[in-house]
């Protein structure tokens, strides 16, 4: 009974140990997203298209910042209207998704200032709102995220890191 008993036990551990060897998704996606990353993402509603190209850092804290430029076109023949963004958010990750909530933003329209006596993007952008994205894809240099919302892919690469 003795023998039986200690190759039960040695099963067990040998199981035990070789899971906790595997590190969990959460903690690998945890570690992915950790630094900067060179962001793309684009979509079209009705007669608007909209872009953006950014650079986007995630902080073990849970803290991120975000800084580029988006661009705006309209079909009815207005000038396509450039801005400088800036932002910084939480985030948090809860199985496959990405959960942030802006906390602060910046939106500079830089090619036709002008026209944010019409249309002034800053005024309309609140902060303290969050977005879930599923996390299609995480590697060390890849990041792929849908948002929930269904404003389509955000597409990133790893950006490298500033040498001081």
């Amino acid at each position: 009974m003795r023998i039986k008993g200690i190759v039960s036990a040695l099963s067990l551990f040998t199981v035990i140990a070789g899971c906790s060897s595997e590190p969990s998704q959460h903690y690998v996606y945890h570690q992915n997203i950790l630094g900067p990353w060179d962001c793309n993402y684009s979509f079209k509603e009705d007669d608007i298209t909209v872009s953006i190209s950014s650079t986007d850092s995630y902080i073990r804290n849970g803290a991120s910042n975000s800084f580029g430029i988006m661009k705006i076109r309209y079909a009815n023949g207005m000038p396509e209207i450039e801005y400088s963004v800036a932002g910084t958010a939480t985030w948090k990750i809860q199985g496959k998704y990405l959960i942030q909530t802006m906390t602060d933003v910046k939106i500079v329209n830089v090619s036709h200032p002008g026209m944010d006596e019409i249309f002034n993007l800053q005024e309309m952008f609140p902060t303290n709102i969050s977005e879930s994205s599923e996390i299609l894809k995480l590697t060390p240099t890849e990041l792929v995220l849908d948002s929930e919302s269904g404003a389509g892919l955000y597409t990133c690469s790893k950006a490298s890191k500033p040498k001081v």
